[in-house]
């Protein structure tokens, strides 16, 4: 995605951190280093995005896999070991 590379490339350049407020999980996790998930002004859970698929945190969980269809991706990358790869 544009935006993407355009924030990602300005980071690097300048060598800054970005602070990304975006509910678009496509740039999340192809971009996101440190990922922070905030539920009713909290942290519920933090990682990095090769952490995403294998957590088990019911927060992110049904946020991000809210779909059945993405409920099977997971399922899929998790019985093939495939979680940091996805």
């Amino acid at each position: 995605m544009l935006i993407d590379d355009l924030i990602q490339s300005i980071t690097q350049e300048n060598n800054i951190t970005t602070v990304i407020n975006t509910h678009d999980m496509n740039s999340v996790m192809e971009i996101g280093e440190n990922i922070i998930l905030l539920y009713n002004g909290e942290i519920a859970w933090q990682g990095s995005a090769s952490e995403v698929l294998g957590s088990n945190n019911d927060y992110l969980q049904e946020f991000i896999f809210a779909s059945p269809f993405l409920q099977r991706l997971r399922k899929a990358a998790l019985d093939q070991g495939l979680s940091g790869q996805i």
